[in-house]
């Protein structure tokens, strides 16, 4: 095995090893869940308020099959963050340092993706019964998010994880798509 292809492979294994997923029992991943979304919806809400805001509009206002859209957020972090571990292994400059690092700064962003989708999901169910609270959202989406990995087998619970963040992520993810739409290009004009 050439060292190239041995690099090509420690970087895939990183990238979507089963070890990553598969080595923890369900109540430390639902403490990790609870955890970062919370910390993800905190740091969001102290830092871009009005952009939840936004996100909770736009579910709210979005449709069902909005949950479709949701997914290409994670599906675009997994290509960019597998094309660039494949791209940096095929020039050879992958280290194990730089390939652990890379392989995190994937998974954060895609948590903290699923931790925006997680207080959008939240945050909605607050104001269903009243007003819009989104501190105590973050609080609900995190328990949310907790709650697969305590009662179902770990892939199912991950399926059902990006599911729920997706729902909370796919209407705002179908207005960044659509967003540059014109009425100029929808009428041929």
């Amino acid at each position: 095995m050439t060292p190239l292809t041995a690099v090509t492979f420690t970087a895939t294994a990183q990238i979507g090893g089963p070890s990553l997923i598969f080595g923890l029992s369900g109540r430390v991943y639902a403490g990790l869940s609870f955890l970062t979304v919370l910390l993800t919806g905190i740091g969001l809400l102290v830092g871009r308020d009005g952009f939840v805001g936004r996100a909770v509009d736009s579910a709210i206002e979005g449709s069902p099959l909005a949950v479709l859209y949701g997914v290409l957020p994670f599906v675009f972090v997994a290509f960019v963050g597998g094309y660039a571990m494949s791209q940096l292994a095929r020039a050879g400059i992958v280290s194990p340092l730089l390939s652990r690092g890379w392989s995190l700064l994937t998974v954060l962003v895609g948590v903290g993706f699923g931790g925006l989708g997680y207080l959008v999901v939240g945050t909605y169910l607050t104001e269903i019964e009243g007003e819009r609270r989104p501190w105590h959202g973050a609080v609900v989406g995190a328990v949310l998010s907790a709650l697969p990995w305590l009662f179902i087998p770990t892939l199912p619970a991950l399926l059902l994880w990006f599911l729920g963040a997706a729902a909370g992520l796919g209407a705002s993810t179908r207005r960044w798509v659509h967003g540059e739409r014109t009425v100029e290009a929808e009428t041929g004009g």
